[in-house]
This record gives C-alpha cells, structure tokens and sequence, in this order.
C-alpha cells in the first residue's frame, strides 16, 4: 500500500474516520432531540434532513468557486472549527434550559454549509496531497472509513444518546471535528497553486471555465451524465426498499435492520476489494457493470421477496451494498484523476450540486412513483433509470479505460498541456472541448 507510511494522508484519514462516527450521531441526536425533547413531529424532522443536504444543491458551486481561489487546507479548518462551535451551542444552551427549535434549525443550516465547504475542498484538496496514482487506494480507505461509521456509528449513537441524552451525545460530536481539525493543522502539506492576483477573472468567469471543463471534456462529461443519473435511480430505489420491507414483506425493524446492517458490511468488502475488480475487468467494465449490477439489484428485489422473503431481501441488500461503492470510489478518482487541478473545485462543486439535487429529486418520485405504479413498479423503473445511467458510459471514452491515471500517464493534463497532475500549476484550460482522455490508458 503506497500510502501506508504516508503521514499527511494518515492523518487526514484519522481526522476524517473520527468524524464520520461524530455525524452518526447528530444525524440521530438532532431529530431525536427534536422529538423527545421540543416535541417535534415528522415536518420538523423533515426540515432538518433537508438542511443537510439542501446547502450541496445551493451552495457546492460556490463552495468550489472559494476552493480554487484560496487555500483548501484553511477552507477545510475554518469549517470545522465552525462545525465544532455550532454543535457545541446546543449541550451549551440545553444546560441553561433554552434549547428551541429554531436553534436546532440554525445548527442543522449551519453545520450542512460548512460541511459543503468542507467537502468540496477535501475533494480538490485530495489530488495535491497524495498524487493521482494514489487516488484509488486512497479514496477507498476514506469510503471504508465511511462505511464502517455507516454501519457501526448508528449503532454507538443511539447507545450513546440512550446513556447520557441527545443533548450531551452530541458534545460527542463536536469534538470529533476537533480531532478533524487538529488533525488537519498537523499536516505539513501546503497548496502549491499560483495565484496570479491582477489577471485573475471574475467568479462569474471563473466559474463558466470550470463548467466548461466539465462539459467539455469527454470524460468529466460522460462520468458526470452517468453519475446524476444512476443517483437518480439510486435515491428512487432506496426511498422504496424500506418501505417494500414493510408493507410488502412484513418485516420487523429488527430484521429490517439486519438486512441494511448485512448491506453495509458489504458496502465495507466493495470498497475493499474495487480496486482488484478493476484489475480483472478495465476501470471503465467496472463502472459500467456494477451501476448495470446496482440497477438489476432494485429491480431484482420484489422477485427476492417474493422466493425467498427475509433471506432474498438480505442477498439483493449484500450484492447492492457489494457494488455501490466501487462506482462511488472509481467515478471520484476519476473525476480527481483527469481534471486541472486549478479547477478541481469549481468542477467538483458543479457535480456535487447536481448530484444531490438528482439525490433529493429521487427520494420524491420515488415515493411518488411508489404511490402511483405500486412498490413493484416503481422499484422495476428505479432499477431501469439506475441502469441506463450506467449504460450512457458506452457512449463516452470512459468505458474504454483501462486504469486510472497515474505515474507516466500523469505528466500531461487532460487539456493536452504540458505539466504535473496533482500539483496545482497545471496551465489552465483553453479548449476544454478538446480534452480527452490522454491521462488514462485506453483499450478495448
């Protein structure tokens, strides 16, 4: 493992694990402090889910804007210093009796926009610091982390709340982004970017470059189309399991939690073991087979049900949790892999928006489409929206891709410019319509 004795990237990825498990537990102690405790009901549990995720839609392009015009590093500290503050409000003022629900709101708002910050900047922030040859390797720690958080950190939090109360479970929290923090002002990698203050553009220039980098370029194009997409079907799928679970099969919450505990263990192994499957399939079989897969799988899940109920739900769960993040760890490298590092954030920021727009879309028609076809039909349409998603990558030079960027392959940029991918001083995009996918090894 090259990244093994890499002490920038270990402590990253510490910080990084030990707040993955903090958001587990906000994400149940904040809903539950809400109901329990201000007597809350479904509306306000419903506004806090959509602060998290609103501020991505709104917000990632020009959080990707910032990440490309000053440090990463800082935007990445600054935000988890507010995240920290935020969260910590509430023991504070649950002590002194004066917890509302519109404190909560304000904290869930807040907490969602510098987590976007953060985000955007991790993601163009983690090409400099490792290198593209690394990215596999290196996202897919990060995913394991996220996935282990996934399935153990629910689990820790709701025994963690049950001990000492929402309010204090949530102190927990705060702290694991000063551990994130602390963790990213011991790290000795600094941003290597010019600035050329006086010619620098506008942000309204700046950002029309990044989106033309992202439609211009064939590969960013096809993996961005592909990856809206099979979210969209993903989301729509995922709004219908748990309700097919229920009402269709008649399951207990303990063995619904089972099942989604086996997907998450499988989650775990798909992250381990994507970067072998590309070595048996080529990068670009992989990203289209497992979204091919991932989609079959939600279609798949009625017939499961109906043969083998309990038992069939747990095997489309394993094999769903199985490939979900290979596509995930492989679209991200990728993307970190062929894009201009100068413009990392503003083409990171722009997916991330649309991404989780097609992610909030999903959710609703998905329960739309539930209420309208039936849980079967709509699952068949989650599964055939998530599969054409990832058959659009036949269309685009990404399916023929053998590997991902890296070593020789890394010395010229997807601009057809000569420099260092990674680096930060790679000369700007001048034609992005012409940018290929020179950075990666293409065969049939």
């Amino acid at each position: 493992m090259a990244l093994g004795r890499h002490s920038d990237f270990n402590r990253l990825w510490f910080g990084q694990t030990v707040s993955n498990f903090g958001d587990k537990i906000s994400l149940l102690a904040l809903p539950t402090l809400a109901v329990v405790f201000l007597d809350g009901g479904a509306f306000e549990v419903g506004v806090l889910g959509a602060l998290r995720f609103l501020p991505f839609l709104l917000l990632a392009p020009i959080a990707g804007l910032v990440a490309d015009r000053v440090s990463r590093r800082t935007v990445m500290i600054v935000a988890d210093l507010g995240r920290f503050l935020a969260l910590g409000s509430i023991p504070l003022a649950f002590a002194l009796d004066s917890v509302t629900m519109t404190h909560i709101y304000i904290v869930a708002g807040l907490t969602g926009i510098l987590t976007t910050f953060f985000e955007v900047s991790y993601q163009s922030w983690l090409p400099q610091l490792i290198g593209t040859e690394n990215l596999v390797e290196g996202n897919t720690k990060l995913q394991i982390s996220r996935s282990v958080a996934e399935a153990v950190g629910a689990g820790a939090g709701g025994a963690l709340i049950q001990v000492l109360g929402a309010a204090r479970a949530i102190t927990a929290d705060a702290f694991t982004f000063l551990v994130s923090l602390i963790a990213l002002l011991v790290i000795r990698h600094r941003d290597t970017r010019v600035r050329v203050e006086e010619t620098k553009a506008s942000a309204k220039a700046e950002m029309k470059e990044g989106l033309r980098t992202l439609f211009g370029n064939p590969v960013l194009r096809g993996l961005f189309t592909a990856n809206v997409v099979v979210n969209l079907g993903a989301a729509m799928g995922d709004a219908l399991l748990i309700v097919y679970a229920y009402k269709v099969l008649d399951l207990s919450p303990g063995q619904v939690g089972a099942a989604f505990a086996v997907m998450s263990v499988f989650v775990i192994v798909g992250a381990v073991l994507s970067e072998q499957v590309t070595k048996v399939l080529t990068l670009g079989r992989t990203l289209v087979l497992t979204a091919v897969v991932l989609g079959a799988g939600y279609i798949l899940v009625p017939t499961g049900g109906a043969v083998a109920g309990f038992a069939g739900l747990i095997v489309v769960q394993a094999v769903i949790g199985f490939v979900s993040p290979m596509f995930d760890i492989h679209v991200l490298s990728l993307v970190q892999g062929v894009t201009p590092n100068e413009q990392m954030g503003r083409v990171s920021g722009a997916a991330l928006s649309a991404v989780y727009g097609a992610l909030s879309l999903g959710y609703f028609v998905g329960g739309a489409l539930g209420e309208a076809l039936g849980l079967t039909g709509a699952l068949a349409v989650a599964g055939a929206i998530t599969i054409v998603g990832g058959l659009t990558l036949l269309g685009s030079p990404v399916a023929a891709i053998k590997e991902m960027p890296g070593g020789d392959a890394a010395d010229q940029d997807t601009t057809g410019t000569t420099g260092t991918t990674g680096t930060g001083q790679d000369a700007p995009a001048t034609d992005p319509a012409q940018s290929s996918a020179e950075d990666a090894k293409v065969g049939a």
